[in-house]
């Protein structure tokens, strides 16, 4: 009977190198009960952080009667010696240990990764959400032993799923796992378990046919009467419904816009409802006039709300006015970019021929279950985290041309993309985002159904997604992707992987030689590209102003760039015999002995496919671009350098090819208007001469939000600015007891603040989360909503999108102006389109940023908070009015940063 040990560890971080165990907790059990426990606190020889001894609820007191881990070592080695490790993706506890001197190998078995492929539709594969799932009661987690008999739990209630499993299924994700994690492949598959592969392919749920939509012609107009009726049932149908005269305002535009025709922009505060304000007319006119209307959003939170809350909402208020006799009558479907769908041809191909690459044959482990349950083949649904990213593009639907040649599996409906495609066709509302809405444009409509109507929301950030789609990047790390697709070496962390191991499937000639040739080919691109890149990374360093140089003819004419440009030349060379040697092998694994081989060399292609959009991007690059493309080079990190390009200008190419050809657009934002002047927005844009509607928010400003000003700092760039900004930000953060974000435009200057603030504000239990340094900007939100007591220390992505409601954010703190940093290569060839580049750009633009900054701050009609400015230009300059005037009316108060201190305590005091 097999031997398990359940274990986990508390550790003062998460960075194995650095940091330190704390506690350990561990039990030792087989199948027929728990034979012993082994617990112990660990004293890691520094002091724990407040966040950690609130998370653990492990305090310095504690772990400072501690033994340390050296004096435990042994008894813990006997207690793991002869066991199977079990743990929650215990890989994390492991790399603990291997840094530890207390174990270098064990055979191992992740519950995370068990569960994900007995449970994929879960949604959420954390500890306590897998054994709530199983029917396991869960209490005081994050202690070690408590977690450890958990996890054991959990194991023993996975292998009682798994023993329920078809006998065959289990074998096939036995086999599946084996190579990638054998002690996990033996448990799934007993004693079917074997690296051969299996025949019956699992198949879809049946596809639903849905009705086809069936255009009114002449069409009949909206009228005022059926909006007034429709938001009439909203009243019936919400608890609660608030009357609003700014939605009502907007809906009405919008209204009119879809009867006269017409492009129309709308800024819509905080607080007016501006979904429902456009869904309401938008679904009235599709039902009665069957005609399709595209939304596309910037964020999935967005596109989560409308499609989680706003539309079953709508639907439910639609019916109660009598406009659909049943809420599935108004018929939606959201639809995403190719390389979001499951490929089930290649799915089936790399399954059939049984791969040899563990990241692949893990993810078809994987799609195995979550195949016969999902209807959609949305990646989404699995939850994949960045490391599947190389493997799941390999069977993906990214340029996948089933559709066009009709394919068998597009007959038989389990073409995912076929399904989405189908459904979206059949739509009233298709829910798209900004992304594929360009990418749409890119591929002559081919992404997205025939539509005349269109609402753009979250407008504002349309260009930056234009500027990102119609541009490029070339970095090391994106070629380096781009050849770990194809091959992989093995190392200390990684198994050998990529598409050359659908070669060695095969035994014998030619498939081993060809792998071998590939494999080479592989390798001596790596070689070329260091030196390519190292000379592209010496440009800005050159020129000594930052660490962005635009490449202008005078620099394509010096030295430095010439060696570039020879560099990129036998790089370029490199990669194009790659593709050469691909295409013959993949012509190999089209005669394969093995069925579905066009499939399988399908998919293999598909890894040269990104080979071949790296050399073709490069090349665009090196060579000179005309005057309305922007081309620079970066530095990044170790002198490697990056190059990248951007349109001058998005806005003729938005108007050309998205909103002139259709006859409705509605765009519409929070924040568009800088100084009540919506003409820069709509110029960025490309919306000709629009209709322009600015709708405040029903909030009291002033009697929720304190606009602050700190006016004892210098200016931003005095050399005492980043100490006395720290000392600010510290002492306004323990007035407001944490429930603080500072925002930061210099992530250089982020970093600097957060080793000087964290010694203020931690002795005081006030936790300091810095983006880029602590996680990710959507935990580290988790954490603020969850945990108020936390100072968050954000950039770029915190300006705005951060939607935190109550007491959890109650202060808002803006560092700097968010002015275009000066060496931004597209800010600066932008301004200079203009007469008066800072007037007419920069102060526009910024005055846009600044206020979505602001708006972080109220996000609900009872929230209560203050935002607070440290910068002296907002009242020393006169284009500081500018900023000012473009808020909401709030109080207002200016003083020192102690006074702005207790005029903190004091606001907030009264809610």
């Amino acid at each position: 009977m097999t031997t398990y040990v359940a274990l986990d560890l508390e550790t003062t971080g998460l960075e194995p190198e650095r940091d330190r165990i704390i506690e350990v907790g561990a039990v030792r059990f087989t199948a027929g009960g728990v034979e012993a426990e082994f617990s112990t606190l660990v004293n890691p020889g520094r002091r724990l952080t407040p966040f950690i001894e609130r998370l653990t609820g492990i305090s310095n007191a504690l772990v400072a009667s501690a033994p340390p881990l050296d004096q435990v070592r042994d008894d813990l080695v006997r207690f793991l010696d002869g066991a199977v490790i079990i743990g929650h993706n215990i890989e994390f506890d492991l790399e603990f240990l291997r840094n530890s001197g207390v174990l270098q190998h064990a055979d191992a078995i992740d519950t995370a990764e068990f569960a994900r492929l007995l449970l994929p539709d879960l949604k959420n594969f954390t500890l306590g959400e897998v054994a709530a799932a199983l029917g396991l009661p869960v209490t005081d987690q994050h202690r070690a032993l408590a977690d450890a008999r958990l996890a054991a739990r959990v194991f023993l209630e996975l292998s009682k799923l798994a023993e329920r499993l078809d006998p065959a299924r289990r074998a096939q994700l036995g086999r599946l796992v084996l190579t990638d994690a054998p002690a996990l492949g033996r448990t799934l598959g007993g004693a079917e378990a074997s690296p051969a592969p299996r025949s019956g392919l699992p198949a879809p749920p049946p596809f639903r046919p849905v009705p086809v939509l069936t255009s009114r012609n002449p069409p009949q107009p909206i009228r005022r009467q059926d909006l007034e009726a429709a938001f009439g049932g909203l009243a019936r149908v919400v608890q609660g419904f608030e009357h609003r005269d700014e939605q009502l305002a907007m809906a009405e535009a919008v209204r009119e816009t879809f009867v006269e025709g017409g492009h129309l922009l709308v800024e819509a505060g905080t607080g007016v409802g501006k979904s429902l304000a456009y869904l309401v007319p938008a679904a009235l006119d599709a039902i009665r006039n069957g005609r399709r209307v595209v939304v596309s959003t910037n964020t999935i939170a967005l596109q989560e709300q409308l499609i989680q809350k706003d539309i079953p909402v709508l639907r439910r208020a639609l019916a109660a006015a009598g406009f659909i006799n049943a809420p599935e009558d108004l018929r939606v479907a959201l639809l995403k970019g190719r390389g979001n769908y499951l490929c089930y041809a290649r799915w089936a191909a790399s399954y059939v021929a049984g791969t040899r690459d563990p990241d692949v044959a893990r993810l078809s482990a994987s799609i195995l279950l979550w195949l016969e349950q999902t209807e959609t083949g949305d990646r989404s649904e699995l939850r994949l985290g960045p490391e599947e990213s190389a493997a799941w593009a390999r069977l993906s639907a990214s340029e996948a041309d089933c559709l066009s040649r009709q394919h068998r599996h597009v007959r038989e409906g389990n073409c995912f993309l076929w399904r989405a495609r189908k459904l979206a066709e059949s739509a009233h509302l298709v829910i798209v985002n900004h992304a594929l809405l360009l990418a749409d444009l890119a591929s002559e409509g081919s992404a997205i159904p025939e539509f005349d109507h269109l609402v753009v929301d979250e407008a504002h950030n349309l260009e930056d997604v234009a500027t990102q789609q119609f541009g490029g990047t070339l970095t090391l790390r994106k070629l380096t992707e781009s050849l770990d697709a194809i091959h992989r070496p093995g190392t200390r962390d990684h198994r050998e992987g990529g598409a050359v191991m659908l070669l060695r499937s095969f035994d014998g000639e030619p498939y081993a030689s060809s792998a071998r040739a590939l494999a080479g080919l592989v390798a001596a691109a790596r070689e070329a590209a260091r030196p390519f890149f190292r000379a592209v990374g010496a440009l800005p360093a050159r020129d000594g102003d930052g660490d962005r140089l635009l490449l202008t003819p005078l620099v394509r004419r010096e030295p430095a760039w010439e060696e570039a440009e020879e560099r990129w030349q036998a790089l370029h060379a490199q990669l194009e015999r790659i593709e050469r040697a691909g295409e013959e092998a993949a012509k190999l694994l089209a005669k394969a002995p093995v069925e579905l081989s066009d499939e399988l060399a399908a998919e293999f292609r598909a890894a040269f496919r990104k080979i071949g959009d790296v050399r073709a991007l490069g090349e665009v690059l090196v060579n000179p671009a005309g005057p309305e493309t922007i081309t620079w080079a970066a530095r990044e990190p170790e002198g490697i350098g990056s190059l990248h390009m951007a349109p001058l200008d998005v806005g003729p190419l938005l108007r050309e090819q998205l909103f002139e050809p259709r006859r409705v657009v509605v765009a519409t934002s929070a924040t568009l208007s800088a100084n009540h002047d919506m003409s820069f927005a709509a110029g960025r844009l490309g919306l000709d001469s629009p209709r322009m509607l600015e709708l405040g928010s029903p909030f009291d400003y002033e009697r929720a939000a304190l606009l602050a000003a700190v006016d004892d700092l210098p200016e931003p760039n005095h050399p005492d600015f980043p100490g006395r900004l720290a000392r600010a930000i510290g002492t306004l953060a323990l007035a407001s007891r944490g429930r603080a974000i500072a925002l930061f435009t210099s992530n250089v200057l982020l970093r600097h603040v957060s080793g000087l603030v964290r010694p203020m504000l931690e002795p005081s239990g006030i936790v300091v989360l810095a983006q880029g340094i602590d996680g990710t900007p959507r935990w580290i939100t988790e954490q603020l909503r969850e945990n108020p007591e936390t100072l968050v220390l954000g950039s770029a992505s915190f300006w705005e999108g951060v939607d935190i409601r109550g007491d959890a954010l109650s202060l808002v703190m803006i560092t700097r102006l968010p002015f275009d940093v000066p060496t931004d290569p597209v800010g600066r060839a932008r301004a200079e389109q203009y007469d008066d580049p800072f007037n007419q750009y920069q102060v526009p633009a910024a005055i846009l940023r600044f206020r979505q900054g602001f708006g972080r701050l109220i996000r609900d009609r009872r929230d209560r908070g203050v935002v607070a400015v440290f910068d002296r230009r907002l009242w020393e300059k006169r284009y500081g009015r500018q900023f000012i005037d473009s808020l909401p009316r709030c109080t207002r108060f200016r003083g020192s940063t102690d006074e702005v201190a207790s005029a903190i305590e004091e606001w907030l005091s009264r809610g």
